[in-house]
């Protein structure tokens, strides 16, 4: 922000837009930050990447993994590296048909009206801070529930999955009510635009009010994948993105010209359509037979 804004561009938004979280721009404040605009987005994104690369690093190659793991070996482990290609090919493409079925989901909004894809940018990021902390949640289930099938612990396995639905309800449900109940707080911190609130205001009670599902999705999502099932899922999200998101907005946005309103009707469908077909597959129990 400090590279976007500058030091003083922070501390105006702060002022005009959130006075009772002006306290956060002394963050900014220890040295003079450049108001860059988008050229700052971009140096700001490559330190943070260079950061993480350093990081993680260092943590691999520390006595403790490089010795264990051998991370310096040239040999190649053929039977793993067919096991892992298994494994990651389907969550490889999957994020391919995803970004590109989003991606096209934001031109055709944009086909709708500017102002639409504005608020459709603002929904979108708001969103994602409600389902970061459910992620490590899923993350969490994912790796207990590979660990218990390691161990021929099913039922432990199944206990994980049901303590992070709850754990995630809990969660994206407290996350929900709020975007429902306070819709105009969360607005205000980004915009004061008239426009951009009042279309705004109906997503973001729309996506307060399918937080419930998505939380039962995202998690099963995560235990398919940690008992060795990634196809699955993987086929499943791309489908209901390109046939209801992607396909669903522009008949109902573009050729019957509906209007924005419509197009965040569709979250309840795609989202409500993911979380039942997850249970099914989960409920079917062939999961508990993969060997990897």
């Amino acid at each position: 922000a400090g590279l976007i804004y500058g030091s003083e561009g922070v501390k105006i938004f702060f002022s005009e837009n959130v006075p009772s979280l002006t306290f956060l721009s002394h963050l900014w404040q220890w040295t003079t930050f450049p108001a860059m605009g988008v050229k700052g987005a971009a140096i700001a994104t490559v330190v943070a990447s260079l950061w993480m690369f350093v990081h993680y690093g260092a943590y691999l190659f520390s006595k403790q993994i490089k010795s264990r793991f051998a991370v310096l070996s040239l040999s190649v482990d053929g039977v793993m590296m067919n096991r892992q290609l298994r494994l990651a090919a389907p969550q490889g493409l999957q994020e391919v048909f995803i970004a590109a079925g989003w991606s096209m989901f934001y031109k055709i909004v944009g086909m709708i009206g500017l102002i639409e894809l504005a608020t459709t940018e603002l929904l979108f990021t708001i969103m994602h801070a409600s389902f970061m902390p459910a992620l490590g949640v899923g993350q969490a289930c994912s790796t207990l529930v590979s660990k218990y099938m390691g161990e021929n612990k099913i039922n432990k396995s199944e206990a994980s999955i049901k303590e992070s639905i709850r754990l995630a309800e809990y969660i994206m449900g407290v996350m929900g009510l709020s975007f429902i109940l306070f819709p105009k707080y969360y607005l205000f911190i980004f915009t004061d635009d008239p426009e951009i609130l009042r279309m705004g205001i109906f997503g973001l009670r729309m996506i307060g009010a399918v937080q419930f599902l998505d939380a039962i999705g995202f998690v099963l999502w995560f235990a398919l994948s940690g008992a060795g099932n990634t196809l699955f899922p993987a086929i499943v999200e791309s489908c209901l993105t390109w046939g209801v998101i992607v396909l669903g907005s522009y008949v109902f946005g573009v050729v019957l010209g509906l209007g924005f309103k419509t197009l965040w009707l569709l979250f309840p469908v795609y989202m409500g359509l993911f979380a039942g077909i997850m249970i099914w597959k989960i409920r079917k129990g062939d999961w508990k037979n993969i060997q990897i």
